[in-house]
């Protein structure tokens, strides 16, 4: 008796605990905080936003949209599992891949290729009112450095919830 009240108590803490990890702190429109932001190298862009859509089937699809200093504008996509294996990223200037893995219900991580060579590596922060995504990416595009750090807002009017 002692062992199946045990089960019971142990089963209904994961019931509990399993739609708090559905990952909707990250779904929605986040745009680029311009003046928090910080690109290295950079120039930042004139408008940058991802938008990050829960699939049916539990993967993600991951949206970029960029208009950057002179004006032109470039459109990234990408469905992941976040389950750490590559996926090819449409619309990057070269053949690019992304690893997407959740660490926790808030927090993400991905390790992006380039012609099948590492470039950078990518943590996402929600903060905990699901206002505020934070991105730091450390490593090297094209023989140079990047340290950034992007800070986004959901954009106004969405819910994650």
């Amino acid at each position: 008796m002692r062992i199946t009240l045990t089960t019971l108590a142990v089963l209904a803490t994961c019931v509990v605990t399993l739609p708090a990890q559905d990952h909707r702190a990250a779904m929605g429109v986040w745009v680029l905080n311009l003046q928090q932001s910080r690109f290295d190298p950079g120039p930042l862009p004139k408008h940058q936003t991802s938008t990050f859509t829960q699939m049916p089937d539990g993967s993600v699809k991951i949206e970029n949209d960029v208009i950057d200093v002179q004006g032109r504008t470039s459109h990234r996509e990408m469905v992941s599992k976040f389950d750490g294996r590559p996926e090819a990223r449409a619309g990057s200037a070269q053949p690019t891949t992304r690893a997407y893995r959740w660490l926790d219900d808030r927090t993400f991580e991905f390790e992006e290729m380039i012609d099948g060579q590492h470039s950078v590596t990518g943590r996402t922060t929600v903060s905990k009112d699901g206002r505020v995504r934070t991105l730091k990416v450390d490593g090297t595009r094209n023989g140079k450095p990047v340290h950034n750090i992007e800070v986004y807002e959901l954009e106004r009017g969405a819910s994650t919830r």
